[in-house]
């Protein structure tokens, strides 16, 4: 009932009315588009389809979802290249996680020539993650998501050491903390201080070194993009929409009535072509988006290149260096002259139920536009995107940045020594044996013509649409923080994208009345409206940032729960023992057990130190076991065998 009053089916059905008693008309037109592609005569009919999504990242999946939402009888479908969705750089392997709120991310606040510090982009960037918070509330409350398990809170610091940074995050605190959505972050230079919310800060610094200061903010989230792709396009399949794996858009035509022919090829051994019709097209396909735009001819993205820039981070998974971090995601500043994309940040982590820490990113190069396809033929999509009118900017914009040129050959050419070297500036006493490096996803950085200097690179997303507003394709980003910012402000690009279709059909009250009632802020000020911001984080708070709401902390949360006999909240050596020789294991082993999982040594086991521990109670239970078998058998003679074994491990 919620779906079909957010979609106007009467007018949609209406509109496919129409669309019947034209067809006559339209099919001269299609077969002119299908001429062109060098259909096969003969060949059987294309599916036709409202909208058609190409890429299944957190970008597409959203844009898929919302659209959905908004018209539930339209047909709409999303096709991805891989073999599974978010397999690139909404991958949670292939990003830090952070929820992109500019909560402590340094870029958005620069130094101006007055002295003071300009918030104008973190006040806007923090109000458009907050637009994806709300939606993702909204789906969580309406049981569209199937759990909230892909956010976590986390506390968002930033770290700087010397005298002039410490000057800047201070005036950074000053600015920031007069609005609601950051009157909540505390500031210190006191190590003490410091090295208790981040004690990995501290590890191995002394304490009468160089000046640091850090800033926090409790409102900061851990958000794993790439369990959020998977649950946003399980959704989409839910609510009737249609997802196509293994197929890639080869060739777009638009023909005369707007609609777009797509040829669309699958990765299988029938090596299958299929075509399709469709009123709307978004090209969300990451480092491949450049590629569809420009099968489709519109004048919009000539001149643009893309140049792809890779990533790496260093990721701890040893409990001690994990419990270091803590809940915290610490970001410092990039230094004296290096590119935005150079900031380097420590991250705590959460996949597959696993704490980490992620370090990073090191940026690279690598002439690919993803990782997964293959390097020859995903190399070639690459070079196949130069043409005459871009090869001018693509030179123009190397020149003028050949100090992003020698960065990322220096990154390259780094060695682990180097890498460590960098580490040790956040955590001094990092050991090389915790850490193991891994890929981070793969951009396509935009390079956009310009009249003046003949082309310059783009740092960050672009959304980019042709003039009937029919095709929308997403550029850009660049391993590290802006590429979390385009994942953490998906809702908000999402509704920039669907805003171009929606113009289209010159229907924009419906959808605007519906985008309101998902996201309460929709179109207000959060920093404006007294009261606004708090009614929004209480909601966050109740909806997607329940910690129980993790299935596997869920679960370990009901064993504590059974052997706290009394209810204290703790475990006491009472407790843990009457259960555990109920399964057979011995004074010593269970004396061993509880001093593991004790951490603190104050003779109870909280609730958090029983979490933390988990693994350590399942496997203790092994360290001694008792295996007990009795099998009867009749061999007609009233025989009975009996075997009974018992081992150690």
């Amino acid at each position: 009932m919620v779906l079909r009053s957010l979609g106007g089916g009467g007018l949609l059905s209406r509109s496919f009315a129409l669309a019947s008693r034209r067809g006559a008309a339209l099919t001269p037109a299609l077969g002119g588009a299908r001429r062109q592609m060098g259909v096969v005569v003969g060949s059987p009919p294309p599916d036709e389809v409202d909208a058609l999504i190409i890429g299944g990242g957190v970008m597409g999946a959203s844009v898929a979802v919302m659209l959905k939402l908004l018209h539930p009888t339209w047909n709409i479908r999303l096709i991805e290249q891989l073999d599974r969705v978010g397999g690139e750089s909404s991958n949670e392997w292939r990003n830090a996680g952070t929820g992109h709120a500019a909560l402590c991310e340094p870029n958005y606040t620069p130094m101006m020539a007055n002295g003071e510090v300009d918030v104008s982009s973190a006040v806007a960037i923090n109000q458009k993650f907050l637009v994806g918070v709300q939606w993702w509330c909204w789906l969580a409350e309406k049981g569209i998501l199937p759990d909230t398990a892909f956010i976590q809170p986390a506390n968002h610091c930033t770290f700087v050491h010397g005298d002039d940074n410490i000057h800047w995050l201070k005036k950074r605190v000053e600015a920031l903390k007069k609005l609601p959505s950051f009157a909540a972050m505390e500031y210190s230079e006191d190590y003490d201080t410091i090295k208790e919310w981040v004690p990995h800060i501290c590890s191995g610094r002394p304490r009468n070194g160089e000046k640091i200061a850090m800033s926090r903010h409790p409102d900061g989230t851990e958000c794993n993009y790439g369990l959020l792709t998977r649950q946003l396009v399980q959704s989409f399949s839910e609510l009737g929409g249609t997802v196509q794996v293994l197929s890639k858009a080869t060739e777009l035509k638009q023909m005369a009535d707007k609609r777009w022919v797509v040829r669309v090829q699958k990765d299988d051994l029938s090596r299958d072509i299929n075509y399709l019709t469709t009123k709307f097209v978004f090209a969300g396909a990451g480092g491949g988006a450049l590629k569809v735009l420009q099968m489709s001819g519109i004048p919009e993205v000539q001149g643009y290149a893309g140049m792809p820039v890779s990533g790496k981070f260093l990721v701890c998974q040893t409990p001690s260096g994990v419990a270091k971090q803590g809940t915290n995601k610490v970001y410092g500043r990039a230094e004296l002259g290096a590119p935005p994309m150079s900031v380097p940040h420590l991250d705590w982590r959460t996949i597959y139920g696993r704490d980490c820490v992620f370090f990073g990113p090191f940026a690279g190069f690598s002439p690919v536009v993803m990782h997964q396809a293959g390097f020859l033929s995903s190399a070639m999509e690459w070079l196949s995107t130069f043409n005459l009118r871009n090869i001018y900017p693509t030179i123009s914009m190397a020149l003028a940045n050949l100090d992003l040129v020698q960065y990322l050959f220096g990154e390259v050419m780094a060695s682990k020594e180097h890498q460590l070297a960098q580490l040790r500036k956040f955590v001094p006493d990092a050991r090389p044996e915790d850490w193991t490096m891994v890929t981070a996803g793969q951009r396509v950085q935009v390079i956009q013509p310009d009249k003046d200097v003949g082309g310059k690179l783009v740092f960050g997303t672009k959304v980019m649409a042709s003039a009937d507003n029919t095709i929308v394709g997403l550029m850009g980003a660049s391993p590290g923080a802006l590429a979390l910012l385009c994942a953490s402000i998906s809702p908000h690009v999402a509704i920039e994208v669907i805003e171009h279709f929606e113009s289209a059909k010159n229907n924009t009250m419906a959808y605007h009345a519906a985008l309101a009632q998902m996201i309460p802020s929709y179109g207000r000020d959060i920093n404006a409206e007294p009261g606004l911001y708090e009614s929004i984080i209480n909601r966050a708070r109740a909806t997607l940032l329940k910690e129980e709401l993790l299935s596997s902390k869920v679960n370990i949360g009901k064993v504590f729960d059974r052997l706290d006999e009394n209810s204290d909240g703790t475990l006491s050596m009472a407790e843990l023992k009457v259960f555990l020789e109920a399964q057979g294991i011995d004074k010593k082993t269970t004396e061993n057990l509880f001093k593991v999982l004790d951490a603190d040594g104050t003779g109870e086991i909280t609730r958090k130190e029983f979490t933390a521990g988990f693994s350590a109670f399942c496997t203790g239970q092994l360290t001694k076991y008792h295996y007990v078998r009795e099998m009867e058998r009749s061999d007609g003679e009233g025989v009975r065998a009996k075997t009974t074994r018992s081992a150690e491990v």
